[in-house]
């Protein structure tokens, strides 16, 4: 690999970042459309092209293996080492992931549309309207899957109208999508097994390593979580200033009864609920929640809706403020495994590390190259 010194960064600002398991590396896609690996380990990278979809970096779980999706729309199943594993042809993705048996591919179009295989075998799972779209919010549908539990899901803008039954997932007559908001899906089926509703304009949401769990966080400030097993019971996060809201305490707008503080932390300067994105950091249910224009993160345990900690990320505003990058929430991402962070920079094209202690609920930046 080239040293970042003999290499100087020259890249756009990273649109999609992902780290590898084990968090010795992550790949990264670029706004100017280079892919570059980086050695997270050895602290330097390698351009590997320069002709890269500018969203579909992504690592597989467990292995050592990355897509990537060149200029021309065909597909790569890459090693680190630089072995190809396979490639097809595909529609130009604006997300995409694959299983660690590399027998499930995955992917979204412009429109939220989401599909299975490809080529032959392409079948459409989601595809039931242009709106909402990347277009129209200016945001992925995210997708995160966890196999071992055979679920995933799919986020985007929240929605509250209609059920699975009134609306199936298949309808392309229909203009207005009734799944733009978190819909957790059966990974073997491939069909929606409940529309997790509550969150407003644009969401993130993610689900845990081990499947159990689906935290979401909005534009609007609302924060929501649901064990998998109970989709239909849904969790409110507490925010940083107010606490939880409380959906039935029947008092008026305004009043102070609304709200539960009682294990509320204090948040420091900076800190908001407006998510941008929602990151695992441990295999223990930890996960960090990024504010829209801040640079502190606050840690909450999946099952629990109170803040546990904040971690100031560094007040620099060129490498961790995104302003309302909601198209770029992609350039933050995790190893819940190896406790790893990386993030791309709101000005040109570095990144920055930071490594997670579990046993000290510390978080450290280890390496910045602007």
């Amino acid at each position: 690999m080239a040293s970042c010194s003999a290499l100087p960064m020259a890249h756009g600002p990273v649109m999609a970042v992902s780290v590898s398991s084990d968090g010795d590396y992550a790949v990264s896609s670029h706004r100017d459309n280079s892919l570059v690996l980086w050695d997270l380990e050895a602290r330097n990278k390698d351009v590997l092209a320069k002709n890269a979809n500018i969203y579909s970096a992504r690592f597989i779980r467990d292995r050592s293996v990355f897509l990537w999706q060149d200029l021309n729309n065909v597909v790569h199943v890459e090693g680190v080492e630089g072995e190809e594993l396979r490639s097809f042809q595909h529609f130009p993705t604006y997300g995409h992931l694959m299983t660690e048996d590399l027998q499930t591919y995955l992917s979204v179009d412009e429109e939220w549309n989401v599909y299975a295989g490809h080529g032959s075998s392409l079948e459409p799972i989601l595809k039931d309207g242009v709106s909402p779209s990347f277009t129209g919010s200016h945001k992925l549908l995210n997708i995160s899957v966890a196999k071992a539990q055979n679920v995933f899901l799919t986020a985007g803008y929240g929605s509250d109208t209609g059920t699975i039954e009134e609306y199936p997932p298949i309808s392309p007559e229909r203009r207005f999508s009734r799944y733009g908001g978190v819909t957790l899906w059966s990974l073997q089926e491939k069909k929606p097994i409940a529309r997790l509703k509550g969150n407003s304009s644009k969401t993130h949401a993610i689900l845990s390593p081990n499947g159990k769990w689906v935290v979401s966080g909005d534009e609007a400030t609302i924060g929501l979580f649901w064990n998998t097993g109970k989709p239909n019971v849904r969790n409110r996060l507490s925010d940083f200033e107010n606490g939880i809201y409380l959906d039935d305490a029947g008092y008026k707008t305004g009043d102070p009864r609304n709200w539960d503080n009682s294990q509320l932390i204090d948040a420091p300067a900076g800190a908001t609920p407006i998510t941008i994105a929602n990151a695992f950091i441990d295999n223990s249910d930890y996960f960090l929640r990024f504010g829209n224009e801040s640079h502190i993160a606050a840690l909450y345990k999946a099952g629990n809706p109170w803040p546990q900690k904040y971690f100031d990320l560094g007040d620099d505003p060129r490498l961790v403020t995104y302003g309302s990058h909601y198209s770029r929430n992609t350039a933050i991402a995790t190893s819940p495994e190896a406790g790893v962070l990386v993030m791309g920079h709101d000005e040109g094209g570095g990144i920055s590390v930071y490594q997670y202690d579990a046993e000290t609920q510390t978080l450290e930046r280890t390496w910045v190259v602007e």
